[in-house]
């Protein structure tokens, strides 16, 4: 940064006494909307996409082109190539899928007349275009399902690159190239069809994976103890305003415009981000030019930092006298190498409250069902025949998510107080949280079809952002984000195979019994406390 630019802001900090923790928790938290809005976005426009890709069907005789018989992105691409620019943008715009002159021309006027009639005609129910012709199911759930495929594959990678050369760089180099292939997404559906779409989806997942565990690194080393579960449970629970902006943005712009308009907005806006994020945010306090030392003394003391200087004797204070200064520097030097090279993997993989974190995770993640939740929605909309473009739609539709999100914050504050009270241990207060998320969860499941069901689903949401999201810096500060690349990427396979968990506990009912008993031991061996691993033993020299 240019020396000049770096003193202006810390002028600006410094006179406005910012802290840098709250800086960094603004953008952490911008960073995981960014990332929904861009893993989100093609739920809401898929629709639009298959019916520009597929076009409308065009009679010339009796040959007949079936796109299930045939799934070729060539001649799903010549299709389109077959209307005008003119005909698919006024078809868009209309908000639904006008008839081709053509299609009843073969026919011949019941008149006898020559004479072409421009004006709108009642669309006969049989000529509609339906996406599942234009584009087959298992191209469309290929489409979608490519995201979460790559999503899988980074994240345990991605949180030890965080760890070792810090995760600043880390989130934005995620979210940045994931903002490039949103950008470009519109070209490469246009050019490539339904299979190039794939492949970007896939990329975008590949470049997504690493950004909650490099958030989770960041939040390590700059959230207090005293203050985790309302920072990091705020910044964490994110996803839950990225969902309400993606269908915010949705209504909003693909109502009057072109759909990729919201691809160029969404990726737009992760560019924007980056560009601030990299200018104000740094991976630890240490290399921050604008904090306080006041604060950056308060850090050190309740952070990952201090945990880094434990011992089988206890922790070591860093601001012991002078003449223990150097050692303590140094012995903490020795550590943070050690870290850095080297991961305890056998420690981690045989911790009993690992598992029990994996294991709640992908049963929250395969309760939430986020697609499922998203595309009904969409349709309620409109059955109703509403457009998110009304407010009280918008209200309406974005509410549960914005609940969510006021209820991650009132239970992340709620465990910080019976932490720091000492009312109970940080492992009762976690545990306390994850029994409220299956007590929600449970009523939730049996009031499904009465108006009062969704305050269930809140607060259930609430305490799991609480709870389970804050285990892995509760477990291990210096190998947070190795934890959460553990837990979240393995948390994810239910939304990689959910067609298939589906179908597998609609045949087994045995299934829904196993989930629930899995939930249960996992909640009951979490735990809340520094595990062994996060103190690595010093390599002898």
């Amino acid at each position: 940064m240019l020396p000049v630019v770096e003193q202006k802001l810390s002028d600006f900090f410094i006179y406005l006494e910012v802290r840098q923790r709250l800086v960094l928790c603004c953008f952490t938290f911008l960073a995981i909307i960014n990332a929904y809005t861009m893993r989100l976005c093609l739920d809401f426009s898929l629709n639009r996409i298959v019916l520009e890709c597929g076009g409308h069907r065009v009679d010339h005789g009796p040959q007949v082109l079936n796109p299930k018989a045939l799934p070729n992105w060539r001649f799903e691409l010549a299709m389109a190539l077959n209307q005008t620019e003119y005909q698919l943008r006024s078809r868009l715009r209309a908000g639904k899928e006008q008839p081709d002159p053509n299609q009843k021309g073969h026919k011949g006027p019941q008149s006898g007349g020559p004479v072409r009639r421009n004006h709108p005609v009642q669309e006969d129910p049989q000529e509609r275009i339906s996406c599942s012709q234009l584009w087959p199911r298992q191209t469309q759930s290929l489409v979608v399902m490519a995201f979460y495929a790559g999503y899988v594959l980074t994240h345990v990678p991605g949180g030890r690159l965080a760890e070792r050369y810090g995760g600043k760089w880390v989130l934005g180099v995620a979210i940045l190239t994931s903002a490039v292939l949103t950008l470009l997404t519109p070209t490469a559906v246009r050019q490539g069809g339904p299979y190039a779409l794939v492949a970007v989806r896939l990329l975008i997942g590949i470049c997504e994976g690493p950004c909650f565990p490099a958030v989770c690194a960041l939040l390590a080393q700059w959230v207090p103890e005293q203050e985790r579960g309302m920072l990091a449970g705020c910044v964490l629970s994110a996803g839950e305003i990225g969902i309400s902006m993606v269908q915010l943005v949705s209504g909003l712009v693909m109502a009057q415009q072109d759909w990729p308009v919201f691809f160029y907005l969404v990726g737009g806006g992760a560019v924007a981000w980056f560009l601030g994020f990299t200018l104000v945010c740094y991976s630890t306090p240490d290399h921050c030019p604008f904090i306080q030392n006041e604060e950056r003394e308060y850090i050190r003391c309740n952070t990952s930092t201090t945990l880094l200087l434990t011992t089988s004797g206890g922790r070591d204070d860093m601001e012991g006298e002078d003449g223990y200064e150097g050692e303590d520097w140094e012995h903490r030097r020795g550590v943070e190498a050690t870290c850095n090279n080297t991961a305890p993997w056998r420690s981690m993989l045989t911790s009993t409250p690992l598992w029990a974190l994996v294991s709640t995770s992908m049963q929250q993640e395969f309760q939430q069902k986020l697609p499922q939740e998203l595309q009904a929605a969409l349709e309620e909309v409109r059955a109703r025949g509403s457009s998110l473009s009304e407010l009280v739609t918008i209200i309406e539709t974005i509410a549960p998510y914005l609940g969510n999100w006021v209820a991650s914050l009132t239970t992340g504050r709620l465990s910080d107080v019976l932490i720091e009270q000492q009312i109970l241990t940080r492992t009762q207060t976690r545990r306390l949280m994850s029994w409220l998320v299956f007590l929600c969860g449970s009523m939730y499941m049996l009031q499904i079809k009465t108006s009062g069901a969704r305050i269930w689903s809140v607060l259930g949401m609430g305490a799991y952002y609480a709870s389970i999201k804050l285990l892995p810096l509760d477990m291990s500060p210096n190998y947070a984000g190795t934890l959460m690349g553990i837990s979240g990427g393995l948390g994810a396979l239910p939304a990689l195979l959910m067609p298939y968990l589906e179908q597998l506990e609609s045949d087994y009912k045995l299934v829904s019994s196993v989930r629930t008993a899995m939930w249960v031991i996992g909640a009951s061996y979490i735990s809340g406390d520094v595990q062994a691993f996060n103190q690595p033993e010093l390599e002898p020299q």
